[in-house]
């Protein structure tokens, strides 16, 4: 009886925790945004990442800039291609908040050269990237 009542109890749990999956990156969804509003949420976080370089006048300061920029990174939408790039952009956003001024001396990750090379053709038409060079440095 003592069995039938744990199994009752645990199986409706083993149930829905398998109905609703695993967190492995096999499992994660992927994104179904556009390039366009992905490269202008980019550019924004970078102007305002970089307006803190310049005119904050503390670490804390700076590192509350990187923290909404790296927020807003997690609520965007990915264009399918771009969604394992925007966990480890987010990624990083996150390890500078420890020091802040690392996003000078650290350089960012990257998505694939094709990527890339997509996203530069794309950026100077985007009203927001006023330095349209984030994905297009170092290509050829």
């Amino acid at each position: 009886m003592r069995s039938r009542l744990i199994a009752a109890i645990l199986l409706p749990v083993f149930a829905v925790s398998a109905a609703c999956g695993g967190d492995d990156a096999g499992s994660q969804p992927r994104g179904t945004g556009n390039d366009t509003d992905y490269l202008r949420a980019v550019c924004v976080g970078i102007d305002r990442v970089t307006d803190a370089l310049i005119s904050a006048t503390t670490p804390e300061a700076i590192a509350a800039v990187i923290e909404e920029f790296a927020a807003s990174m997690r609520q965007i939408d990915p264009p399918p291609d771009l969604t394992e790039y925007n966990r480890q952009f987010v990624a990083y956003l996150e390890a500078a908040l420890k020091d802040p001024t690392s996003v000078v001396t650290t350089p960012p990750p990257l998505p694939p050269d094709d990527v890339r090379r997509r996203l530069a053709q794309l950026e100077p038409q985007i009203p927001e990237c006023r330095e349209p060079t984030f994905f297009s440095r170092g290509l050829e």
